[in-house]
């Protein structure tokens, strides 16, 4: 067995990493290494911390481009090694090693590769897209039902969600930024409070997502849907929520000045969206390349996943939507 530590010599990597004196930590949702080769078996060893029982880090294995997974795991804590392919035979497989939970719930560090056979990196793809969002954009529960009383990680999956799927409609990488509970003004509030929670908001989620090595051509935005559990229809604090949009996006536009943006709302709610569409508005009065796609309602008749969130049905409905919303600005074809 032949043994690889993780880096751009030897396996593609896209998505917000942190190289560490140990290996490679996979930070954000979507976070992925990607290489093949003419190989028999292949076993990784990694660190995982306890992420609590509910809140673990999920890793998923897809074979040769396939968007269904050959397994998914949970990562244990401590060092554990987990086989990530197995055959009697050498044959020519392409493996792509994904992170389906979000940042904010368990660490992955991913020490080497035991690998029967020699891996090479696969190539990178031509198009990158951001895509900045909450739980909805992280595939919240997406896995889980309409009868489950409490979130795990167990039922998150950004590959089911509708941001990664329009990213392999547009044959794109996908990259995130996403915080489920995360707003611009306020995080998640329960109706029976009324102060906005500003521990952590999405400005600084981008932050700590941002990697010097990313230039998009795209960034899809969506957000809003936590910060209207506070606005309530409130004039004021709506038009506090455009303000510091517009804000965040044309710092986006700052960040990366060759990049469309694309304002995202809907799914879940749409208090809001005449929000969204005035901060769309102020940015491109500002000269920022941007537009607003609203994106339609769930369907009930779809079913829903874990706290009401949209289902596995709904998010491809959805990346149907913001794949022919991208193509429509940049001529990529679907």
């Amino acid at each position: 067995m032949e043994t690889y530590r993780m880096n751009g010599n030897t396996v593609r990597i896209c998505g917000k990493t942190k190289e560490t004196e140990q290996g490679l930590m996979l930070v954000s949702s979507g976070a992925f290494l990607e290489f093949s080769g003419e190989i028999g078996n292949i076993r990784m060893k990694m660190a995982g911390s306890d992420g609590d029982r509910y809140y673990d880090a999920y890793f998923g294995i897809f074979l040769n481009g396939s968007r269904t997974p050959e397994k998914i795991w949970k990562v244990k804590e401590g060092i554990c090694n987990y086989e990530v392919f197995s055959r009697k035979q050498k044959e020519q497989v392409t493996v792509k090693i994904v992170k389906l939970t979000e940042m904010q719930y368990g660490t992955a560090e991913i020490l080497e590769l035991a690998v029967d056979g020699e891996v090479l990196p696969t190539g990178e793809r031509e198009h990158q897209i951001l895509f900045v969002g909450d739980s909805l954009t992280a595939g919240y529960g997406v896995s889980g039902s309409a009868d489950d009383l409490i979130f795990t990680t167990e039922t998150e999956d950004v590959t089911k969600g509708y941001s990664y799927l329009a990213a392999e409609t547009l044959h794109a990488d996908a990259w995130f930024a996403c915080w489920s509970g995360g707003g611009i003004t306020s995080r998640w509030i329960p109706p029976e409070e009324k102060a906005p929670l500003t521990d952590i908001l999405m400005p600084e989620v981008f932050e700590k997502s941002s990697s010097e090595v990313l230039v998009p051509e795209v960034i899809a935005v969506n957000l809003g849907t936590n910060d209207a559990s506070y606005t309530r229809g409130d004039a004021t604090k709506e038009a506090a929520f455009t303000e510091r949009y517009a804000a965040f996006v044309k710092k986006l536009a700052k960040r990366y000045p060759d990049a469309y943006i694309l304002l995202l709302y809907g799914l879940m709610e749409t208090t809001l969206t005449e929000a969204v569409k005035k901060a769309e508005e102020q940015c491109r009065k500002a000269g920022v390349k941007c537009t607003f796609t609203e994106l339609p309602l769930s369907d009930k008749q779809d079913g829903y996943g874990t706290g009401e969130h949209p289902s596995a049905v709904t998010h491809k409905k959805t990346a149907l939507v913001t794949a022919r919303a991208i193509a429509q600005v940049t001529g990529w074809k679907e």
